[in-house]
């Protein structure tokens, strides 16, 4: 009973509208288009990438995410996406299907700014036969399975160069406006995402990239990621990301009873050659939910735009 009671109130927080209802991978600085869609074509070349997220694993209900991306550049100036999404929570299922279109534009010689839209469709689905209520006849727990179609787009702006990005996006951006006619469906809410990093050499054959992500929603506790990768003979990244949470921008509302979710997430990725790289990730919590840890896998296929074409250092993001 009391494993029950807990992924209802994961389920419930979802429906009602806590901060991160979106999944985020944790190797998304290999594929930034899974959190803004200003990333689609800023390499100019075609990348295929496949992502499998499981965390909490032996956790009845844990959440697990699914994720297929294709972006590449048919021009200089513009870029191409499609997205296809499955995230699953206990008896809570999303599902999404995206298409990005971004501007690129040439600001100097080592610096573009891209400017992206996606425009999808996410349906959302509650199990209410996975749950157990404490209440007979409880309004927040359907009795059978209910779906909400929503229009979901998104817009992103994305700055970099060859070793520099700097990107901020909005998902959700009618969250704030859109509600379930059925009141128990989720209520999805706007959030934000703010993301940098850069590569450093640390030598003829180590690099070192830091990076940063910051997700709000201003609903509750801001989100943040700090993350270190070291690059190896343009071969093998190591890296390590610590994710906290923060009471910087919250509404008056607030539980501030809430404890920060942290985890630690150990990662690396080989590029074996200059179109493919796997990745494997591993997170541990370090909340009350740290016996039962996360793995993540990641498959990414690069397509050079000509047969001519070729990479002159491993895509560093």
């Amino acid at each position: 009973m009391k494993k029950n009671i807990i992924i209802i109130a994961l389920v419930l927080l979802g429906i009602q509208g806590f901060a991160q209802q979106n999944s985020v991978l944790n190797q998304y600085i290999f594929n930034p288009m899974t959190i803004n869609p200003a990333y689609a074509g800023t390499k100019q070349w075609t990348h295929v990438n496949l992502s499998y997220s499981a965390l909490w694993v032996g956790f009845d209900g844990a959440p697990s995410t699914q994720m297929l991306s294709i972006e590449g550049a048919p021009t200089k100036s513009m870029g191409l996406g499609l997205q296809l999404i499955n995230d699953k929570i206990g008896a809570q299922n999303q599902q999404g299907l995206f298409g990005s279109y971004s501007y690129i534009l040439k600001l100097n010689e080592k610096v573009n700014l891209s400017m992206g839209l996606a425009v999808g469709l996410s349906n959302f689905m509650v199990d209410g036969g996975k749950l157990n209520s404490e209440t007979i006849d409880d309004n927040f727990v359907p009795l059978n399975r209910i779906n909400n179609f929503r229009f979901d787009p998104k817009f992103g702006l994305f700055l970099y160069s060859a070793r520099f990005y700097a990107g901020l996006s909005i998902t959700d951006m009618l969250g704030d406006l859109i509600q379930a006619p059925d009141g128990l469906n989720v209520a999805q809410a706007r959030h934000y995402y703010l993301t940098a990093g850069y590569v450093f050499d640390l030598g003829e054959n180590v690099k070192f990239k830091p990076s940063f992500l910051i997700r709000e929603d201003f609903k509750a506790q801001t989100n943040m990621d700090v993350t270190a990768h070291f690059l190896f003979k343009e071969k093998f990244w190591l890296g390590a990301t610590y994710r906290f949470g923060a009471n910087i921008l919250t509404s008056e509302g607030l539980d501030n009873s809430l404890k920060m979710r942290d985890a630690v997430v150990f990662m690396t990725e080989w590029n074996i050659n200059k179109s493919w790289l796997i990745g494997y990730a591993y997170t541990q919590s370090v909340s009350s939910l740290s016996s039962w840890g996360g793995h993540e896998i990641i498959l990414d296929y690069t397509l050079p735009a000509k047969m001519d074409t070729r990479m002159k250092t491993p895509r560093y993001f």
